[in-house]
């Protein structure tokens, strides 16, 4: 019973002392009789569990959002800071995650660039030679009928080489074509790169200054 009675007395020893440093704000101090019934050390556990309990209701669910919680001990400026980097920390990640992406889509529209580009190339080259094949068996079908002909024999044969140098002078248009569109492609390629590292350089500088604004808060904390 004496020890119920003595546990009672430091209980309410303990609790009076936290109470008043977190009226005051000040450390726990252990007065006379306090000190007598009580224990430093249980007065500050309770003082550092009101104050747990209390950033849990101011900042719980912010913590929460982002998979963090007040550990023991914390007070408010170390709850912001570690919110403020875990927020921070996630930004960066997205915006890297951005960054992967809008790679992914440049180069699949290059890629897809190309072999369209590449898919006219032959569907002009399958033309040509439709045609000179065409004419080519129009050619010997003529020759078999007028192979007496020799003066309208050599005409079909000049028809003949002016086609191919025709042909010849198509694809080399087309592959003139194709070379152009790669360097305009190369040439966005390398705006592309241009504009991401201005990016870059534009959200280390954000970042840059919001750690300066976070010193800054921290200091005027203090």
């Amino acid at each position: 019973m004496l020890q119920g009675i003595w546990d009672s007395w430091a209980s309410g020893a303990n609790q009076d002392a936290a109470n008043e440093a977190l009226r005051t704000g000040n450390p726990v101090n252990m007065g006379l009789l306090e000190n007598f019934y009580g224990n430093k050390e249980d007065a500050e556990n309770i003082v550092k569990k009101a104050k747990q309990d209390q950033l849990k209701s101011t900042y719980g669910s912010a913590l929460a959002e982002v998979g963090l919680m007040v550990d023991w001990g914390e007070d408010e400026q170390s709850v912001k800071s570690k919110l403020f980097k875990r927020r921070q920390d996630r930004e960066a990640g997205q915006a890297a995650k951005r960054r992967a992406e809008g790679l992914v889509d440049a180069r699949t529209a290059q890629t897809n660039a190309l072999e369209i580009g590449q898919q006219g190339i032959n569907a002009a080259n399958d033309r040509f030679s439709t045609q000179l094949e065409s004419q080519r068996l129009d050619n010997q079908a003529n020759r078999d009928q007028q192979s007496a002909q020799y003066a309208h024999t050599s005409k079909m044969a000049r028809l003949d080489r002016s086609l191919e140098r025709e042909l010849s002078q198509n694809n080399q248009s087309m592959q003139l074509a194709l070379g152009q569109m790669n360097a305009d492609l190369a040439d966005k390629r390398m705006e592309y790169d241009r504009e991401t590292a201005r990016m870059d350089r534009r959200s280390a500088a954000i970042a840059q200054l919001m750690s300066g604004l976070g010193s800054l808060g921290g200091a005027f904390a203090l």
